[in-house]
């Protein structure tokens, strides 16, 4: 069974060599702008489990109705990238290297720290932001060409900060001491979605040029979504605390729905062969 499904895998990929044109491959290595925003609704489920007792004590037994939830997380920043073309094969890749977050909204992991008057700013972050699929190259014999592109889109966010030393303070034992001395919260997203992309290049000669490349993605998957604090105790101990629900590390459970729109603006040099 494995060697048919062996042989039926190397005749579609046999198949389909004719199509390519090894000859026309292009790309271009370049610099900008990304920007990226998540939208989460949190599921008001969860909200509701930890207010309903509280309200039932103070004004009776009752039903409580909840409005969906809602925050905003928007990432600026510098981005290096590059695309790739294969015939009609298409990849565009970027990292992205955000300073700060601007959260807006509801967020019920963040709600404590936001009293603690918790930065903005995040270090050591990265967005990478991939698209892969077909492409096409108008005006190709021509030294003005444009790009089109569009396909499967991937990203991955990671995002570092320190927590106040205020809030740090406020971790203490059972005798009222404080235990910690310092964390740094981390979080890691993962997302599916589809995009499209437009390249416009100039080549001064044969091979070389410049590139103008505008990408735009929509994710609308989530697959991975994490929270969790590396610190260190009084005592020197290092040590790391995951956000959890259900006794799973990732906190998907928490949100009812997410989704987010990467848009990307480079300018760099493009070459083809």
């Amino acid at each position: 069974m494995k060697k048919i499904i062996f042989i039926l895998a190397a005749l579609c990929c046999a198949a389909t060599l004719p199509a390519f044109n090894l000859s026309d491959i292009s790309g271009d290595v370049s610099i900008g702008y990304m920007n990226h925003t998540m939208v989460t609704t949190y599921n008001s489920e969860t909200i509701k489990q930890q207010i309903e007792v509280p309200l039932q004590t103070a004004l009776g037994t009752g039903s409580l109705t909840l409005a969906d939830q809602k925050s905003t997380d928007v990432y600026n920043a510098f981005v290096a990238g590059l695309s790739l073309k294969i015939s009609y094969l298409y990849l565009n890749l970027g990292a992205g290297f955000p300073s700060k977050s601007l959260p807006t909204g509801f967020d019920p992991l963040g709600a404590k720290l936001k009293a603690f008057n918790v930065s903005d700013k995040i270090k050591g972050s990265v967005i990478i932001d991939g698209l892969l699929g077909a492409g096409v190259t108008l005006f190709k014999n021509t030294p003005f060409n444009i790009v089109l592109g569009g396909g499967l889109g991937v990203n991955y966010i990671r995002t570092k900060r320190d927590l106040p030393e205020a809030f740090v303070k406020t971790i203490v034992n059972d005798k009222g001491e404080a235990i910690a001395k310092q964390f740094t919260e981390i979080r890691s997203t993962a997302s599916i979605g589809v995009g499209a992309d437009i390249g416009i290049r100039y080549y001064f000669t044969k091979n070389i040029g410049v590139s103008f490349d505008i990408k735009d993605t929509v994710y609308f998957l989530p697959v991975m979504n994490q929270r969790y604090y590396n610190g260190t105790l009084v005592n020197g101990q290092a040590v790391t605390y995951k956000i959890t629900k259900e006794q799973k590390q990732d906190i998907k459970s928490l949100i009812k729905y997410q989704w987010s729109n990467n848009f990307t603006a480079r300018l760099g040099i493009a070459w083809k062969l």
